[in-house]
């Protein structure tokens, strides 16, 4: 399962690192500190990590606060979000004895930054907390000062550097120095605790359903098949039904078909299965008693007359002569099962989280339940469906298509002690399992060194000047100390996307196309394996090539914004709705348009599309198409990515700016979309 662990440290609590400090920072040294860290709720005046009562980092309500021996503290104009993981790192070059330049990044950008002199010592061991709430993950410490590359987050173990001097992960369920120096293990005090974090879909009378794009027969069949799933059971609602549907596949003409759950009693959970077929059928239990709230592994296969059950990766019951019934037209679910007597006819009767769930069309061996207990089996031969649930990519890693989500799915975070998170069968500790995708970080970042304009064929250097100087009123509402910082990250981010997107003939990564092949414009998507087809629109008197086009640039400045917040998506999950959006309204049609053909081109003109598409009322339809695979579905992961789109227009400074570097970034690939204007539009 995808897991993994970090310091829980509430108000009050700590965790002191090692018997003593790693580092000089009496100013005559050079060093830097590098962590994760996930604050819950704003702490004015706390602390964070501290050396004595003079060196520290902390925060000021979530605006981060540094201070050295001998010096004031400073205060970051920007703040950290809450319950999002950050990447701090801490750089100080030494300029001689007792001084040195200082600066505090978080995800790449400079938070706050001077100069010092006359500095104090601090021999005082680190301490995690004490006046803080928050989780903190991979605490290093370097003797010399980051450049470059290295000042990028970098979500794993640092890696080994003859300057790394301690590092503590927390990441396997332990509190022990990895970095190979062994400084000592962290104390956890006044309640301080490392605990597992696992990220996982949450369902509570809900369900999710795999896309009807997958068209999934395994089970529906009647053949060979398997499914399992990690899953973290709350305790039985007495509103509720006692049997709860990890897994089911059900008819829903005939109600015959398979669920595979758990059914609650004296407190705890037992295993149940149910088949309903021609042939009889019938239902099986086996006494478990799984007390709710731990993490668990269920797995099921099917040979073609045996199925095999297995929990945590044991064989626990098999039911010979057995024959399952072919669908006709089955509906596929985790966390419910169908009923045609049921409101809605689905039973929605699962209450917790599900992650890492798979099925196959072929029955696994023992060792292979095992085996994907704790290993991505996307690319195994057999597995038609995987869903990791672990991060913001939640559809079929298979095909790529994205579940429905019934009465609202939601992703969350389960945390629990590293005594509770159930291993894998042979794994000797959770260092082995995998864990989660690395979270994306909230800006750009910073360049060592000024990138030169490329040489490409969208735009001149003066054109390019245009664009900088178009973003000078937003500038203007930054702080006054991020004004030149944010000019300078804005010309490399432009010059580096120009030069990965404009440096060659042939379509980028990442770019839309299209050509008209009939009487239809087909639509292509250009992929790291080659271009794919990611839509068809039927030409009429009214849909004409032109209109293609004003897709395209639709699409890509769309993708863009998506892009801005860290949500991957398929390109074939975006042009369909987008060309529903504009062909179904010619007032976007030509508000597009004018946009593609406006003589300005600037930072801004991404977001004039999206105002277009908001103005329309679209923008919800496309965002649920987009990330659950239908139209008028729109779940909950979409609502904060709405308020946030609509947040564009309605606040401005250092917000919109962080996302306006996200977008520069990428701006080319709308200049390469414009580019690609058809003869006579």
């Amino acid at each position: 399962m995808y897991q993994y662990g970090a310091a829980d440290v509430r108000f009050g609590q700590y965790v002191s690192l090692g018997g003593q400090c790693p580092l000089d920072l009496s100013g005559s040294a050079s060093y830097a500190i590098g962590f994760w860290v996930r604050p819950r709720v704003p702490i004015y005046d706390g602390k964070l990590l501290a050396s004595g009562s003079a060196w520290y980092l902390g925060l000021h309500g979530l605006r981060l606060t540094f201070a050295l021996p001998g010096m004031s503290r400073q205060v970051s104009e920007l703040e950290l979000r809450p319950d999002v993981w950050q990447y701090v790192l801490i750089n100080f070059v030494s300029t001689g004895a007792s001084a040195g330049n200082y600066t505090v990044y978080v995800d790449g950008t400079v938070l706050i930054q001077g100069t010092q002199s006359n500095l104090g010592r601090s021999d005082t061991p680190f301490v995690l907390g004490m006046s803080s709430d928050a989780q903190f993950f991979n605490v290093a410490f370097w003797s010399a000062a980051r450049s470059g590359d290295q000042l990028k987050p970098v979500w794993d173990v640092p890696q080994p550097d003859p300057t790394l001097v301690a590092c503590y992960s927390f990441s396997d369920g332990g509190s022990a120095d990895v970095s190979g120096r062994n400084l000592g293990n962290a104390s956890l005090m006044n309640g301080a605790q490392v605990v597992m974090l696992a990220p996982s879909l949450r369902l509570v009378n809900a369900a999710v359903q795999p896309s009807p794009r997958d068209n999934l027969t395994a089970v529906a069949n009647g053949g060979h098949f398997s499914v399992q799933a990690w899953f973290n059971l709350d305790a039985s609602s007495p509103y509720q039904s006692d049997t709860h549907a990890l897994f089911s596949c059900m008819d829903s003409v005939s109600n015959q078909g398979f669920m595979l759950g758990l059914s609650w009693s004296n407190n705890a959970y037992d295993l149940t299965i149910e088949v309903r077929a021609p042939s009889g059928g019938g239902g099986w239990g086996r006494l478990s008693q799984l007390p709710p709230g731990g993490w668990h592994h269920l797995a099921a296969t099917y040979d073609g007359s045996t199925l095999t059950l297995y929990q945590d990766g044991e064989l626990v019951m098999t039911i010979p002569g057995l024959a399952m019934p072919t669908l006709e037209k089955p509906v596929w679910l985790f966390g419910s099962q169908f009923k045609s007597d049921s409101p809605g006819a689905i039973a929605y009767n699962f209450q917790g989280h599900v992650q890492a769930a798979g099925l196959w069309s072929r029955a696994l061996s023992a060792s292979e339940v095992q085996q994907y207990m704790s290993q991505d089996p996307s690319d195994v031969d057999g597995c038609v469906a995987y869903y990791a649930w672990n991060g913001l990519a939640l559809g079929n890693q298979v095909t790529g298509n994205p579940p429905l989500f019934q009465n609202t799915a939601t992703p969350a975070l389960v945390a629990t002690l590293p005594s509770d998170s159930t291993p894998p069968p042979g794994v000797a500790s959770s260092t082995q399992q995998l864990k989660s995708d690395p979270p994306l970080p909230s800006a750009q970042l910073s360049f060592a060194q000024p990138v030169s304009f490329p040489e490409q064929k969208l735009v001149t250097q003066d054109q390019a000047k245009s664009i900088l100087a178009s973003l000078e009123p937003l500038v203007a509402t930054l702080p006054e100390s991020m004004r030149e910082q944010f000019r300078s990250l804005s010309r490399d981010n432009l010059y580096q996307g120009l030069a990965r997107v404009g440096a060659s003939g042939s379509a980028p990564v990442g770019a839309f196309t299209g050509e008209v092949q009939g009487d239809q414009f087909v639509f292509f998507h250009h992929t790291a394996r080659g271009k794919v087809e990611a839509g068809r629109m039927q030409l009429t008197a009214a849909i004409s090539p032109c209109v293609g086009w004003i897709v395209t640039v639709a699409a890509t400045g769309f993708s863009m914004l998506l892009a801005a917040f860290g949500v991957g998506f398929a390109g074939a999950k975006l042009i369909s709705p987008i060309t529903e959006a504009v062909t179904e309204s010619t007032p976007l049609l030509y508000a597009v348009k004018d946009v593609a053909e406006s003589a300005t081109l600037d930072a801004d003109s991404i977001i004039r599309i999206i105002k277009a598409f908001y103005a329309a009322g679209t923008l919800g339809k496309i965002f649920g198409a987009v990330l659950t695979g239908g139209w008028f579905t729109v779940a909950a992961n979409c609502a904060l990515l709405m308020v946030q789109v609509a947040a564009l227009w309605a606040t401005g400074g250092a917000y919109v700016a962080i996302v306006i570097l996200q977008l520069l970034a990428n701006f080319a690939m709308f200049l390469y979309a414009i580019s690609q204007r058809p003869a006579g539009c």
